[in-house]
């Protein structure tokens, strides 16, 4: 005999929450590219050449990349 089908209660309970994730990260990142911390940033210093401001803007950029990638990957698992 096969087991019982669960209701669709249940299997949106099984189902992990992304939504609330994902929103999360686009809060803090939406923080890291407010004026207060750019502003921080905003100094004639250079790194290997770059402007630092630029480089502040470059790395958060990809770890927002990379944190919704991780995010997607790990839910469709």
């Amino acid at each position: 005999m096969s087991s019982p089908q669960p209701t669709p209660a249940e299997r949106a309970a099984q189902v992990p929450r992304r939504g609330p994730r994902l929103l999360f990260v686009a809060a803090v990142f939406t923080l890291l590219l407010t004026y207060p911390l750019l502003g921080a940033f905003d100094r004639p210093t250079r790194v290997a050449g770059v402007p630092l401001v630029y480089l502040y803007v470059l790395l958060a950029w990809a770890l927002l990349i990379t944190l919704t990638g991780w995010l997607a990957r790990s839910f469709n698992r």
